[in-house]
């Protein structure tokens, strides 16, 4: 504003300015000074809180409107109640009800309710807890991980375990007679240390060159090996590359 009042008080200095020139930047302060201090109230835009309830009939309903609507710093869709009764929710309001979206019919979001899709709501996401890995029996119960040779699955509430195909059980643990060093062959028959790799059931000392390791019938250096990386089947995933034993960067024509 106080360059235009500088712009005045210059057209009076000098006497080759018009009067009526003169006039004209008189009145652009004058405007200035006026209308300045709204104009970063009218550039806020409409006021949400007022829009919403503006609708209210009276004005003292309205008033408890826009208080409870402050109270959510404006949050319209966290407000619940009706006119003369609004109360800012703490999570959400759903359907104009406050709603913590933990348990139905609001489960996670409004409207989501797991009964219609005969789930359990935990939480904040529906589960089957009959046969969820991860909520097995109930919200958040993980099945242990499945050990070498064996696979888990969740069934009607409680983990079970079996054996993968070609694998038996020995002493309760499922183990690969064909390739087990503590089960080569058969259960209990473990390869010494003359002879510590078992392959098709016989144990056996494969000769590696020095820096290489047996793998999977073949000898493997394990810091390059993208199928066999730091250690025996560890397969670098898609986009990376076996690097000094660990699976980094882009591997390219992988």
């Amino acid at each position: 504003m106080s360059h235009q009042w500088d712009d005045f008080s210059k057209s009076l200095a000098e006497d080759s300015v018009p009067r009526r020139q003169s006039l004209r930047l008189l009145g652009t302060a004058i405007a200035g000074a006026v209308f300045s201090p709204l104009g970063t109230a009218w550039g806020a835009g409409p006021d949400p809180c007022k829009a919403f309830c503006n609708w209210c009939s009276t004005k003292t309903q309205k008033n408890q409107c826009l208080a409870a609507c402050r109270a959510c710093n404006g949050d319209t869709g966290r407000l619940g109640g009706s006119c003369g009764s609004y109360a800012c929710c703490s999570t959400a309001s759903c359907s104009g009800v406050c709603s913590d979206l933990r348990s139905d019919p609001n489960c996670g979001a409004c409207g989501i309710d797991c009964r219609d899709i005969e789930e359990t709501c935990c939480g904040t996401f529906c589960a089957d807890l009959q046969n969820d890995f991860d909520n097995c029996g109930s919200c958040g119960f993980r099945c242990p991980t499945p050990g070498p040779y064996e696979f888990g699955e969740c069934i009607g509430g409680a983990c079970l375990y079996a054996c993968v195909e070609g694998a038996v059980k020995c002493n309760g643990v499922c183990s690969s007679l064909d390739s087990d060093p503590d089960n080569c062959g058969a259960c209990g028959n473990v390869c010494p240390g003359s002879a510590p790799v078992c392959n098709q059931g016989v144990c056996f000392d494969p000769a590696c060159a020095p820096g290489l390791t047996w793998c999977q019938l073949t000898c493997v250096d394990l810091l390059s090996d993208n199928y066999n990386c730091g250690a025996c089947n560890n397969q670098c995933p898609g986009g990376t590359a076996c690097e000094s034993g660990f699976c980094v960067g882009t591997c390219i024509g992988c």
